[in-house]
Formats: C-alpha cells, sequence, structure tokens
C-alpha cells in the first residue's frame, strides 16, 4: 500500500511515497520515494523527476562535485539523481544578480543534466564554525569575498532566477558552543526571524520550488517543539530541513534533539538532515527516520588521501575493522593490488595502490579524482545496501551489526544494550580532519601527514 503526500504550487508537485502505510504514520526508518512533477513540458528534459529514500544529495563546490569533472562523473554509474548546491559558493564581493540566466536556471548555468533533483540551500555543511552574524534584516554568510548580508528580499530573488527543484529558504542558526543560560534569548530570537522569513519567502517567491522548511531551536528541546509547530502550521511546506552542524555537541545528542522536533512534525513529508553523512551517522539518522543526508563524507576521505573500506549489511565482512586505507603510507610503495579487492569501481578496475601512492607522494591532481571514484562508489554501495536492508526487514539487526562492528568498545557497552546509544570510537573521523586542515593532498605546499593510520 502506497501513501503520499503532496504539496502543490502553481508548477511544481512534491509527491513523497512510502512502501508502508506504517513507516508513513510512525516516522521509524522507511523506503520511500521523492517525485517532482516540474509542471512545464517546455523545459527541456525531464517534466518529472524521482530519487528513491533513504538515500544522499550529492555534495558539491561551487556547483560541481569536488575532484570530478562531469564526465569522470559518468563513470560513477548509477549514482542518485539529486544533486545539492550551497548559496554561499556563488557570493563573491557582492550579491549576484542571475536575472539573465535564462529558463534552465542553476541547471543550465553550471552545467547539471536537468533529469538530477536540484535542491538549493544556504550554508555548506562542512563548514562548523562561523563568525558572520544575523539580525531581523539579513543573514551573515562568511564568504570567499568577505562578510555578505543576504536579505530575506535577496534570497527569494536569487531563488527565483536559479529555479531550483528544492529550495531550503534562509533561516537564522544559531552558532554556540555548549548551552548556557544566556542563550535561551538568541535561541527564541532565531526562531522568530527564521519562521517570519519563511513565511514571507512562501508569499512572494514566483517560482514555485518544493520547500523544505528550516526546524529551528538549537539546544533546547522546548524551543524546537515550538519551532516545529510554527513550521507545520504554514501552507506550502513540502518537507523539513535540519542544520545543526554549528552545534559544538555529539552527533547522538543533536540526534536526539532532531528527534524532539520530528515528534511534532508530520510523518509524512521528507526529512533532511546537513552534517549526517559520515556513515555510522547516516546509519543513526535513517534509525530515526532521516530520509536524505549530504554526500560530504567521501570528500573527506579523499582530502586525507584515503580511500574507503567499510561495508553494510549483506556486503559486510567480518575481517577487520577498518573503515578506510591510508595510500600516504610507504606500505604502499610496491603494493601492486587494487584498493579494495573485489570493488568494480574504475579506481579498482585500472589502477594499483602503487600508482595511487605515486601520485599523492608528487601532488598531481589525478590522486584525488582516482580516490573521490572510488570513495563515491563505496558511499553509493553504503546506501544500496542500507535501501536493500531495510526492504528485507533486516535494517534493525544489520544497522547494530554494523555499528557494534566499527563504532563500539565493547568495554563501554552494558550488556543488551542499543548499539545506537554506545559509546563510539571516532573511526568515521575525517569531517572532524577536513575542518582544520589547510590544503589538499594535491596542493602544492607541503604538509606534515600522518606518520600512521588514523
Amino acid at each position: 500500500m502506497n501513501t503520499s503526500v503532496r504539496a502543490i504550487s502553481r508548477k511544481m508537485t512534491l509527491h513523497f511515497e512510502f512502501t508502508a502505510a506504517k513507516a508513513a504514520a510512525s516516522g521509524l526508518p522507511r523506503v520511500g520515494k521523492i517525485v517532482i512533477d516540474r509542471g512545464d513540458e517546455r523545459q527541456p528534459g525531464p517534466s518529472t523527476v524521482s530519487l528513491q529514500t533513504p538515500n544522499f544529495l550529492k555534495y558539491t563546490r561551487h556547483g560541481l562535485q569536488p575532484h570530478l569533472v562531469r564526465e569522470v562523473a559518468a563513470e560513477l554509474g548509477s549514482m542518485p539523481k539529486a544533486t545539492r548546491i550551497q548559496l554561499e559558493d556563488f557570493l563573491g564581493d557582492e550579491i549576484p544578480d542571475y536575472s539573465g540566466i535564462g529558463e534552465q536556471g542553476m541547471h543550465g548555468f553550471v552545467a547539471l543534466d536537468r533529469s538530477d533533483m536540484l535542491v538549493l540551500d544556504t550554508l555548506d555543511p562542512t563548514v562548523v564554525s562561523r563568525s558572520a552574524k544575523s539580525s531581523n534584516s539579513f543573514m551573515g554568510i562568511d564568504s570567499e569575498g568577505g562578510t555578505r548580508r543576504l536579505t530575506p528580499e535577496a534570497f527569494a530573488k536569487l531563488a527565483d532566477q536559479l529555479k531550483p527543484d528544492i529550495v531550503v529558504p534562509l533561516a537564522d542558526y544559531v552558532e554556540e558552543p555548549l548551552p548556557s543560560l544566556t542563550q535561551g534569548k538568541r535561541i527564541s530570537k532565531s526562531i522568530s526571524r527564521s519562521a517570519k522569513w519563511l513565511e514571507e519567502y512562501l508569499v512572494k517567491r514566483q517560482h514555485q520550488s518544493a520547500v523544505f522548511a528550516p526546524v529551528m531551536g538549537s539546544h533546547s528541546p522546548e524551543l524546537r517543539e515550538i519551532s516545529a509547530k510554527k513550521t507545520e502550521a504554514l501552507d506550502g511546506v513540502s518537507g523539513y530541513a535540519f542544520n545543526d552542524t554549528s552545534l559544538a555537541l555529539p552527533f547522538e545528542h543533536k540526534l536526539r534533539l532532531v528527534q524532539q522536533s520530528l515528534s511534532a512534525l508530520n510523518a509524512s513529508k521528507p526529512r533532511y538532515m546537513a552534517g549526517a553523512s559520515a556513515p555510522d551517522d547516516a546509519v543513526r539518522a535513517i534509525l530515526a527516520g532521516i530520509d536524505l543526508v549530504d554526500s560530504s563524507y567521501p570528500y573527506a576521505v579523499t582530502e586525507q588521501g584515503f580511500a574507503s573500506t567499510y561495508e553494510f549489511g549483506a556486503c559486510a565482512s567480518s575481517d577487520g575493522s577498518a573503515t578506510h586505507l591510508d595510500l600516504w603510507q610507504e606500505s604502499m610503495f610496491n603494493d601492486f593490488g587494487p584498493l579494495v579487492d573485489g570493488c568494480e569501481c574504475f579506481t579498482c578496475r585500472n589502477h594499483a595502490r602503487s600508482y595511487i601512492h605515486h601520485l599523492l607522494m608528487t601532488k598531481e591532481m589525478l590522486s584525488t579524482v582516482l580516490l573521490q571514484v572510488h570513495n563515491m562508489h563505496y558511499y553509493q554501495r553504503f546506501f544500496d545496501a542500507i535501501r536493500a536492508s531495510l526492504a528485507s526487514d533486516t535494517f534493525a539487526q544489520d544497522a547494530k551489526r554494523f555499528l557494534e562492528h566499527y563504532c563500539c568498545e565493547p568495554s563501554d557497552r552494558p550488556a543488551g544494550a542499543d548499539a545506537a546509544s554506545c559509546t563510539k570510537k571516532n573511526v568515521f573521523g575525517e569531517l572532524e580532519t577536513l575542518a582544520t586542515q589547510e590544503c589538499s593532498p594535491t596542493t602544492k605546499i607541503q604538509r606534515k601527514r600522518h606518520a600512521e593510520p588514523l
């Protein structure tokens, strides 16, 4: 039986269909499909695009997948047809004007195939520390051209010009380390501002993209519930977005806060969570009912000079608990095997560990290209396995086994405890390393590398 929710606008229609009514009602891990009817058959490319869930949105920088030009990305095969672009990448010395961009909008501007579902957000999920401040009339953004003040009116104008399939409207995200008595007013103010900006956007927009509303509330469960109820009261919201990357809290704590918000929201609408791309975090998020995450994790792995080796579900091996292979190690010099035995990605079919080690040591750009091809292939396979596990009704067991195998210190977990809440080893810590990394493996600037695998 299929259930669906429909968010109707003048031109675009978003459907979210579940494979079972129980999944929609419970909000638990679910298999579904997002379908967007663009409503304009005059445009080139498909008028309808779809995405199986749970899934990931392809992470981009300046509109392109890192290290992958379009011809190389084609080697990745059946990647999800969904791309996330953050507006802050396009804010230079001044707020841009894309009035002459054409009817294809951002798709045409970055030469993105129209078969891809395009999601427009504001901030890069890999940037966890920000200094720009917001006010009632603008959102402060640290851009490459300096601090920019993006007003709700300017954002709505840009979204109309760029014509994304899904838009996450402007919001006043709170930058804070830990809860304190002085921050309650700041959180309440962010909720009020964000709700006001969202309502204004829904009224003033011209291009009727589907809207994923930002759900606010920071570290306060009570204020998160208030924000969720404000969001739920608005017409024209197709789904929900959770962006708590600026909170200096463990991911498990952030996820509990998101679950507090979910309890007050319509379970039949899709949920997107930024900053949940590490495999262990993605598994925990899907267990909580999240449908979409970003894919910044493979990029972070590539930026360390690593190749992914983790497995999920039926394809998982009981041999070892390593999540990656460090190609910087001297042992790679004379290792002529593929990155991972049995891997069918372009890199593993054509190149040896020794060659990629050589490319890294000589700072050749091809090293990160080949690593990104492999790491994205592995990430796709990871999500394929998750959906297969959900379809076969074994996801709870497979998730428990995955988290225990890679993340749990057995001595820290009481007998019978849920693996999803165990004390974890930080084996998927590449995103944290990326946040402090000064340059890429292919940058000519010399930097000290790890003497031992992380």
